[in-house]
């Protein structure tokens, strides 16, 4: 990295920005395998990372009746242990290396996912390889499974959007499987049997059914014959049958109530039928979704569950929270439209205000300006579709899984062809008010008895078609002083044509997008993202955010256990900063395809002329931390679970030795505890692991969403692991795993702008300074397996903090 005071006339920087910063589709290389396996590689140098997405034909849509949720099932049993990485290797092997690794099920398809340094690039195919023919399907593994999917489906359970759109999608498809549950329901998890996962395994995990996306590093050739080397082998099979895509004729609207929701709200959800991925009406589609609420393009990982309705969007002002949805899928799916009203209001005005201006889109053609307008927008959402390796890995393998691999490349000239013409006819053929399926959810008695709930999964021979070269490699960030003294950090990042720009203030502020203690106690974070020609407006944003900041006030209690557990947790650390009164930066961090003369020109115009900020030495000191237990009210499926203890601040061998022993205890499913909670017991589902820190003071937080008859038992193991932590101290192996992770992390972590911006400006808040992965490396290796171990009994001491959803808290007492 290179450190330069600001003097904006006479910079010179050796690095530039490259003339189109995109990671482009068109360039993948996609072969078959003479087995079936569809493998798709992208090169891309700009990063030493690489991103494996594996995608199975199989979601939803392929549960059998009395078994809903078998292939989310199966997905959590692909997480457990193969022929080749027994236990919890599967998951742990990427861990080690400082990898990132996700999954879930939706309706069309089963999705596996990791990022890594771009030399465990074998590691990330053995185990693609391994779950794909040779897992290990233990009857053991079966039964302590249904406990962790029971927990995960009982995170959804007291969401009421969750449970409404549950209920209007069964009733919209009435043969379908675009109809069933992702998650499952309780009583047929309960059900499943070895005998039904092994057997859905040996029909939908194999060569012919999947597909394999390789983007980062590398070079294409080598890897499709390594790709050869690793799946080839593996016994060709049949494509497993598509369950029919036959849905009878709609004659006419269809409704469902359900009762329970917050006294003061009444929710909806109006579903209609969309288009497919494949069909000619989809880039129209888009566009008109853009031209009455809004969109974030095709990517369904961006997307989530709704886009909000922008402002003068034709969708604008008619109820509070309202939110536009629609994907990408195999077969007709659903556009839904959701909002809330108080609870006094009438139903049938947001109903019919939608309706009508859905149907102004049919009798009428849109504006040249308006349609102009929308598809610029929505083109631009497709930039931020695609912004990591991990982005394009998933999206190639996503598209390929429904059939619309070679629809792709060509969306961007789709959407930039979609006429007003087009736009009336969608309009005309998918929403009409006839075919939609309206859902309320509203006031009224609490939820239905257990079996009864409802929940959803979130957040489900090729010839080559491109080769072209892939960017440079992404140079070294580039530091300097503002005006005023604060420190500026710029990353040109050649993945994307976006830009992110992230403010770090002591102090804790609300308002204007601000992320209070974060990234950590005391502090608040600002960002702006968008393309690259906006930084000047998105600058200027960020200074009138800064302004109009205000100290953060006290919240009341939160009724949800796991939002309350947040609260508890930043109680806890006292808010060392909420004894500042304005917001002003320490350290802004901009990263994207970008010219760094320029953005420093940007910042300094915008940041240079505003008061440094305080220095974190006047904050209070933090208070005393406390053991507690809350309830909460009312029928809640889950409570929540969590530990705090003060740590190191800064990134000295203390600070790492913390950070090893956080490593060892948890980290999201691994480590001591998640491997015995989540693998072993089936307990809960995830843990939120986590460590804070500035130059001076740190924080080692848990978190975790438990079952409420579960959670005695859990809060029992968090103490004996704890407690074996020091009389079992870790091992040289487990040290040096965690050493590795650590490093690997601080290579591939951060891929987006705005995760970059974040990063940049967190480590230099901790360091004050910016550390290469070499020296985080050298600086590892100093610490010693005598001082992780010397540090155990103050990790070990911190508090537990429950919220309970029963009557009598004493019973839960720490």
């Amino acid at each position: 990295m290179r450190v330069f005071p600001f003097i904006a006339a006479t910079l010179f920087f050796a690095a530039t920005t490259p003339a189109s910063a995109a990671l482009d589709l068109s360039r993948a290389q996609v072969e078959q395998l003479e087995n079936g396996l569809t493998v798709i590689v992208l090169e891309e140098r700009a990063a030493p990372v690489v991103s494996v997405h594996t995608a199975y034909r199989v979601g939803g849509r392929d549960d059998p009746a009395g078994r809903m949720g078998l292939a989310h099932f199966m997905e959590h049993m692909a997480f457990r242990q193969s022929k080749n990485f027994p236990g919890t290797r599967l998951v742990d092997s990427i861990y080690s290396v400082g990898g990132e690794w996700h999954g879930y099920t939706w309706i069309d398809q089963t999705n596996y996912f990791a990022t890594v340094p771009k030399e465990y690039l074998d590691l990330l195919l053995r185990i693609e390889s391994d779950r794909m023919a040779r897992l290990v399907l233990a009857d053991e593994d079966v039964n302590a499974e249904t406990g962790a999917v029971i927990a995960e489906m009982n995170s959804y359970a007291d969401d009421p959007s969750a449970l409404l759109f549950d209920a209007v999608l069964a009733s919209m498809f009435q043969v379908h499987p675009y109809r069933n549950n992702t998650i499952g329901y309780e009583a047929d998890v309960k059900a499943i049997a070895h005998a039904d996962v092994a057997d859905f395994y040996a029909r939908h995990y194999h060569p012919s059914n999947a597909a394999v996306a390789i983007v980062g590093d590398v070079d294409a050739d080598a890897v499709i014959a390594l790709a050869k080397k690793r799946f080839g082998k593996i016994r060709a099979r049949a494509p497993a049958t598509l369950p029919p895509a036959s849905e009878p004729l709609r004659r006419g609207e269809r409704r469902i109530v359900l009762k329970g929701g917050a006294a003061d709200r009444q929710l909806f959800k109006i579903a209609y039928p969309a288009p497919p991925a494949r069909s000619e009406d989809f880039a129209a589609f888009l566009v008109m979704q853009k031209l009455i609420g809004g969109g974030s393009g095709a990517n369904f990982l961006q997307n989530e569950w709704g886009d909000a309705v922008e402002s003068g969007a034709r969708l604008d002002g008619i109820a509070e929270d309202l939110a536009t949805w629609f994907i990408p899928t195999a077969d007709p799916y659903v556009f839904t439209v959701s909002g809330s009203i108080a609870a006094a209001d009438d139903t049938e005005k947001p109903e019919a205000a939608i309706q009508s201006a859905l149907d102004a889109l049919a009798a009428a053609p849109v504006t040249d300006e308006e349609l102009y307008a929308a598809r610029d927008a929505a083109r631009r959402d497709l930039l931020f579709d695609i912004q990591t390796t991990e982005d394009a890995a998933h999206q190639l393998a996503f598209f390929d899984s429904i059939g619309a691999l070679d629809r792709l490349p060509a969306l961007d000239a789709r959407l930039s062809e979609v006429s007003a013409a087009d736009i009336r006819r969608v309009a005309r053929a998918w929403l009409r008010e006839d075919q939609r399926t309206v859902g309320w959810f509203m006031p009224g008695n609490e939820a239905a008895p257990e079996e009864q709930r409802f929940a959803r999964l979130l957040p489900q021979a090729a010839p080559r078609i491109g080769k072209g070269a892939p960017q440079d490699a992404t140079p070294a960030p580039i530091i300097a002083a503002l005006a005023n003294g604060v420190t500026a950090i710029v990353q040109v990042s050649p993945l994307s044509p976006t830009v992110s720009i992230t403010v770090i203030a002591p102090g804790v502020f609300s308002g204007g997008g601000a992320r209070e203690n974060a990234p950590a106690p005391g502090y608040t974070s600002f960002n702006e993202t968008g393309l690259s020609g906006e930084l000047g407006p998105m600058a200027q944003r960020l200074v009138d955010a800064l302004r109009e900041a205000a100290p953060a006030s006290t919240q009341p209690a939160r009724n949800d256990p796991s939002a309350r557990l947040s609260q508890l947790l930043d109680e806890a650390k006292s808010l060392g900063g909420s004894s500042i009164k304005s917001a002003h930066p320490i350290v802004i961090a901009v990263s994207g395809d970008i010219d760094p003369e320029e953005t420093l020109g940007v910042l300094n115009d915008a940041f240079g002329a505003m008061p440094a900020a305080e220095t974190p030495a006047a904050f209070m000191p933090p208070g005393e931390i406390e053991s507690r237990v809350e309830t909460v009210s009312g029928a809640k499926a889950q409570a929540a679970l969590g530990y705090v203890v003060r740590a190191p601040g800064g990134d000295g061998a203390d600070a790492l030795a913390w950070r090893i022993a956080l490593y060892i205890l948890a980290h999201d499913y691994g480590g001591r505890l998640g491997a015995e909670a989540i693998s072993r017991r089936g307990l809960l589902y995830y843990i939120g692991a986590d460590y804070a820190a500035d130059a001076s003071t740190g924080w080692v937080t848990l978190s975790m969403d438990v079952d409420a008859e579960k959670l005695g038992a859990m809060r029992d193991l968090l103490k004996a692991e704890l407690k074996k932590l020091v009389t079992t101290p870790p091992t040289a192996a487990e040290i040096d795993e965690a050493k590795r992770h650590l490093v690997g992390r601080r290579i591939s972590a951060a891929q987006s702008n705005k995760e970059i911006a974040d990063a940049l400006a967190a480590e230099w808040l901790a360091l004050g300074a910016l550390r290469e992965p070499d020296a985080l490396k050298s600086a590892l290796a100093g610490v010693s397996r005598e001082d992780v171990v010397s540090i155990l009994p103050a990790f070990t001491a911190g508090e537990i903090l429950i919220v309970d959803v029963k009557t009598d808290p004493a019973q839960d007492a720490p």
